[in-house]
């Protein structure tokens, strides 16, 4: 008696498990927002304020500074959040410090949002196995990192790695738009922030609520750079806290990772998951002067010093998403957006912009002139041999070649440049923005 009993106990328990609601696959892909990369969930929680608010997990630590979980309040609405999220996995607490003005902390001890390939087993050995998210999102960010690292004598493989295992990916709320937020750095930028919900450690194990503001960037450039600019100047109690990583300090990466470990953050193995996500991805060719460039000429990088324009902010806008994401339709579109020009949401494939912006009143030529997008017909200079292409043009030179800048040609999500010579160039459709 005493078995069946045990036996209809089981049943129910196995009942009640299949009754549980299933988020389908087409669910967890439903973007949040305009951001390119939403895989993964967590749970959250809610928190109430006089505006909309949007609710995350989330924590943070610099300068003595911890904390584990995050709300945010914004004048957005929104239902499904992805909240900030690293994989510090700082199992020791600190000792809880007076929060001093200014002084900018690092997110520490997130849950990881995005599944980027890093696996920790029981006997700490890490490893790390390569995904198409992670690299997408490196894509979007390297050239970013290598500029900057160039510029204050940083490594940038450094800077994508931490990026990498500090947002999840990219999955992270805080890091997508409109908040670019790659470190988790608390303060103000140019009077931009996110105000969020944290629970913080007292140093015996007790959590307790504060509300924190963590910049917000109009750009991952600016991320960037702000990041750098904590690395050189430190904190008001320490400017040189994070010397440990400056290239003149640091002969190599791994010497620069390790002087973030127990500083930076408080997990032992930081160095290592670093390392690994550095080797596994080959992120030292970032930390090269100049971008790689292929046996065909493509030029992988955000900018090009011959370009007549702003170089590209990486913004996603309103009406983009009719086109494919990370393609060279979706790419056009918010270039031309980004400088201020119109163009239709309809314009079709890459080889259909020419006859579509005529029907559509726009003026078409086949003179090269900056600041056009310029279609390309099926197997043209490289172009897919179904769809065409369509890039933008950043210059045309004197000897009538033209500099142009595309997507998805070294890579889905890539952004490139590439030199068209002077008989291909006249040859193709030049689509003036309205």
């Amino acid at each position: 008696m005493k078995r069946k009993l045990l036996s209809l106990q089981m049943i129910c328990v196995l009942l009640s498990v299949n009754l549980v609601p299933v988020i389908g696959h087409a669910d967890e892909l439903m973007p949040s927002d305009s951001s390119t990369i939403e895989e993964g969930t967590t749970e959250t929680t809610e928190s109430s304020s006089t505006e909309d608010t949007t609710t995350t997990t989330d924590s943070s630590t610099s300068g003595g500074e911890t904390g584990t979980t995050e709300s945010s309040t914004t004048t957005e609405s929104s239902t499904e959040v992805q909240p900030p999220a690293n994989n510090h996995g700082s199992e020791q607490p600190q000792v809880q410090q007076p929060v001093i003005p200014n002084e900018e902390a690092p997110i520490e001890s997130l849950p990881q949002v995005l599944d980027n390939g890093l696996t920790v087993n029981p006997n700490e050995e890490i490893s790390v196995v390569k995904n198409e998210p992670t690299e997408t999102f490196i894509r979007r960010i390297g050239e970013k990192a290598r500029s900057v690292g160039q510029k204050h004598g940083l490594y940038a493989s450094v800077m994508i790695a931490q990026a990498v295992l500090e947002t999840g990916s990219g999955g992270s709320q805080l890091s997508q738009q409109p908040y670019y937020n790659l470190f988790g750095i608390k303060g103000e930028y140019k009077g931009e922030n996110v105000v969020f919900s944290t629970q913080e450690d007292d140093g015996s194990g007790n959590m307790y609520t504060i509300d924190a503001a963590f910049k917000k960037y109009p750009s991952y450039k600016e991320s960037f750079e702000d990041y750098a600019k904590l690395m050189k100047e430190g904190i008001d109690s320490n400017s040189e806290i994070y010397s440990g990583t400056w290239k003149s300090n640091a002969p190599t990466y791994q010497e620069a990772t390790k002087s973030l470990t127990g500083v930076y953050a408080t997990d032992t193995s930081y160095d290592k998951k670093l390392n690994a996500f550095i080797e596994e991805y080959n992120l030292t060719e970032y930390d090269k002067a100049e971008p790689s460039k292929t046996a065909t000429g493509i030029i992988v990088a955000d900018t090009h010093v011959d370009s007549d324009f702003p170089e590209y902010s990486g913004e996603t806008y309103s009406g983009s998403e009719a086109y494919a994401a990370g393609n060279c339709t979706e790419y056009v579109y918010n270039r031309i957006v980004q400088l201020g020009g119109y163009v239709e949401t309809t314009m079709g494939n890459g080889m259909d912009w020419g006859s579509t912006g005529k029907a559509n009143g726009y003026e078409v030529t086949n003179k090269p002139k900056a600041g056009t997008a310029v279609s390309f017909q099926p197997t043209v200079a490289g172009a897919d041999g179904t769809y065409g292409h369509v890039a933008f043009v950043e210059h045309v030179y004197e000897d009538g070649s033209i500099l142009i800048s595309e997507m998805n040609v070294a890579g889905l999500g890539m952004v490139s440049f590439r030199v068209i010579d002077k008989n291909t160039a006249d040859t193709l459709a030049y689509v003036t923005p309205k």
